[in-house]
């Protein structure tokens, strides 16, 4: 429990605290491929997953984005735990769009709960039972899921007698009548222990359940219990905002652990590195694209912000120029990163060495859907040019 409902700058301040602990399990993070449980205690301690929660229910509902400025801190010394200590904090705001009854199943008992989700069914079956649906299959890339207790995940009702349009929805599942597979085994994001859940006839009932074209900035049923525009937010339109923290706080320390580097290194070639001009352009440009990528970051979270508190509608053009602009910041940190890289020499790409944890953290966070810049400026270019949007959801 928090004694003291803490302000988002407070938020920030315990973050930038946990960046030395955070460094020294960076490594078991990557072995375990889980965020370790100490952390995840820490994060509840400091409040990180209650950032966006109702706050009748516990919640701290600061205003959108406060996630991605802490998980941006928390990845200057670990992505993998700033990753799930955001998407965490966000889950908590998609629980938020729920109806009443399937919030206070989630909370009413204990609001430390945290959530998970996955947006990616594999062979999932989904079939009508009176009101309700009955499902079973393979969610895929849930992160942070073994510290939670609840999970969100999509299903595509099929149409009725075979007529008409699929139905994509999101469901709230009990993570007690679920199995979590141990199956994360990537690259990059390597502590984010984003496994599968795998269901086996779990019945699902309406409260626990909610339309994904119901979802693109109009009221919701959690919206009308919760009376806040975070819970009347375009979901897929600003949803890309949540993962680009740990992208920037990676290469930010990337930069830091590069300038250390080279400024306490003793020369080997006779060279002194701290002299030479090729070093200041890949210090000086790494620097001014973390920069620039900082700056937009913080534009498009007022401007998300200021619309959402309007309660004027997101124009098609608004919803489209989020994911642009946060699809070009995660290939400003790819190309900070690839810049970084060659100054480090053979030590950079030893286990042990952060920056090639940062490299590959970082052009992780590049891969997600919702922020690969090729998607991102044919959305756009769609959008701008006056063609209808190629995806409906947002």
């Amino acid at each position: 429990m928090i004694e003291n409902l803490p302000s988002e700058e407070s938020l920030i301040k315990r973050a930038k605290n946990l960046i030395p602990v955070l460094r020294e399990r960076a490594e078991r993070a990557e072995r375990d491929r889980c965020m370790p449980k100490d952390t995840d205690q820490e994060f509840r301690e400091a409040g990180f997953y209650r950032a966006l929660q109702p706050a009748r229910y516990g919640g701290l509902e600061l205003d959108y984005g406060v996630q991605t400025m802490f998980a941006r801190e928390l990845g200057r010394a670990c992505a993998s735990s700033a990753w799930v200590g955001g998407i965490l904090a966000c889950h908590g705001w998609m629980a938020g769009m729920l109806p009443d009854e399937a919030q206070a199943e989630i909370w009413g008992e204990d609001s430390d709960v945290a959530i998970s989700t996955s947006f990616l069914p594999i062979g999932v079956k989904v079939e009508q039972q009176g009101e309700g649906l009955n499902i079973s299959g393979r969610w895929r890339f849930s992160s942070g899921v073994d510290h939670c207790s609840w999970a969100i995940v999509l299903a595509i009702i099929p149409p009725k007698n075979g007529e008409g349009t699929p139905d994509p929805v999101f469901v709230l599942v009990n993570l007690d009548e679920c199995l979590i597979e141990k199956t994360w085994n990537s690259v990059g994001l390597s502590g984010t222990g984003s496994n599968d859940i795998v269901v086996d006839g779990v019945y699902i009932p309406p409260y626990r359940m909610m339309r994904v074209l119901e979802l693109r900035g109009q009221e919701t049923a959690g919206s009308k219990a919760n009376n806040t525009y975070l819970y009347r937010l375009p979901l897929f339109a600003v949803f890309p905002f949540n993962i680009i923290g740990p992208a920037l706080g990676a290469a930010r320390g990337a930069l830091d652990d590069v300038v250390v580097d080279i400024t306490s290194r003793s020369p080997v070639t006779g060279a002194e590195l701290t002299k030479m001009a090729t070093v200041h352009t890949r210090i000086s440009r790494a620097t001014a694209l973390i920069d620039a990528g900082d700056a937009v970051v913080e534009k498009v979270r007022r401007l998300i912000v200021e619309k959402g508190r309007s309660g004027k509608e997101f124009t098609m053009e608004e919803r489209a120029r989020y994911r642009l602009n946060l699809g070009h910041i995660a290939q400003s940190c790819c190309d900070a990163v690839d810049t970084l890289l060659p100054l480090t020499g053979g030590r950079g790409l030893e286990n042990n060495h952060p920056m090639q944890r940062a490299w590959r953290d970082v052009h992780a966070v590049a891969q997600h859907i919702g922020l690969v810049w090729d998607v991102q400026t044919g959305l756009y270019g769609n959008v701008k040019l006056g063609q209808s949007s190629p995806d409906q959801k947002l």
